[in-house]
Order: structure tokens, then sequence, then C-alpha cells
């Protein structure tokens, strides 16, 4: 019999023992260890980086007062600028606050109540404009919101303030899927909304 005859079904041999032993091995090595049952990970962190965006504006005519809106946003998905020029839409406010991010991008403006009206008066008036306004809540923040050509229109009311209220109009980025009427549900800009408050003075 020739040599390589016998070598091989040995060399043959040798290795399954080799690869029995090695799986042995493996399989007697601790893995990750399994989360308890019963018990769902936590939530990511919210970002430890978040700025504040500030705008300002002038409310009322008689006793009129300063009314600063404040949000806070994560640098690293929005930029924030308040600006003169180059709104997003046409305003007649002599300033208004942009966002813009890769999904979607903000126009933030103040806008005066008719006279002698207040929130609930201006949003039945919405109301009959916009068949498909609807009350809206993200965090402790109110408002009502309907589509206004491509754009989803926010309307917040100004605590104790009857003489003006915000508008926020939503824009959907190019390269953006989803559709227009879903983007509300966008948790950042949901985060974006509930973390908005005024201060007058």
């Amino acid at each position: 019999m020739k040599k390589w005859q016998i070598l091989a079904p040995l060399g043959l041999a040798v290795g399954a023992a080799a690869a029995i032993l090695l799986t042995r091995k493996n399989a007697e090595k601790p893995g990750p260890a399994a989360a308890p049952a019963g018990k769902k990970a936590a939530p990511a962190p919210a970002p430890a980086n978040l700025k504040t965006g500030s705008y300002s504006f002038i409310s009322g005519f008689k006793n009129a007062s300063t009314v600063e809106l404040a949000l806070d946003y994560d640098p690293e998905k929005f930029s924030f600028a308040v600006v003169e020029e180059g709104f997003l839409s046409y305003s007649s406010d002599s300033h208004v606050a942009l966002m813009e991010s890769e999904d979607f991008s903000l126009q933030i403006e103040y806008a005066p109540y008719h006279s002698g009206e207040e929130a609930d008066a201006q949003w039945q008036f919405l109301r009959e404009k916009h068949p498909d306004l609807a009350d809206v809540r993200y965090g402790s923040v109110e408002a009502v919101k309907y589509l206004e050509g491509d754009a989803v229109c926010f309307c917040l009311p100004i605590p104790e303030d009857g003489n003006s209220y915000v508008q926020i109009l939503l824009f959907k980025a190019k390269g953006n899927d989803t559709p227009l009427e879903e983007l509300p549900e966008d948790p950042n800009l949901a985060a974006l909304l509930g973390s908005i408050r005024f201060t007058k003075s």
C-alpha cells in the first residue's frame, strides 16, 4: 500500500478531533449577558449638547410687551437662525426664525389676533377656512395644525397674551419620502415643539 493512502485518513481524523475540541471550547465561553426577563431596554438618552434657540418680538400696541419663544435643539441635526430676509415663505413680519435639518425645515413667526379676539375666536376662523384643522399636543405645548399649500401650519397660543400667537410652518426637505401629512409625527419635530416655552416682559 502506498504511504499517502495511509497518511490521508490519519490527517482527516486529526482534523476532525481538532474541530470537535475547538467547538467545545467556544461553547464553554460565556456569551454576552442577557437582559433580565420582563425588563425593556432603557430609551436612548437625550443629547447632552442641546442648544437653546431664541426668537423674540413685540406683542400688542397699547401696553405692548416683549415675548420670547425659546426651544431646545440638537446642533448636530439642526441649524437655527433669526433672519430678516431669505424667508422660506412670505411673511409680513420684520424677522422670523428658521430651523433646517436633513428631513424638514421650520419657519417660526408671530401673528396678531384679529382685533378684540383671542385664541378661541382665531381658531374658529381658521377652522372655517381649513376643514382639516386639528388640535395637537407636544408635551405640554398645545396647538392647532392644518395644511397650507406645501406646508403644515401650526398655531400656538401664547400664555396670558391676547394680542399675538405664534405660527410655525413645516416644510418637507428634498429627498424626504415621508408624506407631508405624516411629518407632524416625526419624533425630532415632536421634541422640538415639545420644548417650546414663552416668557413675557
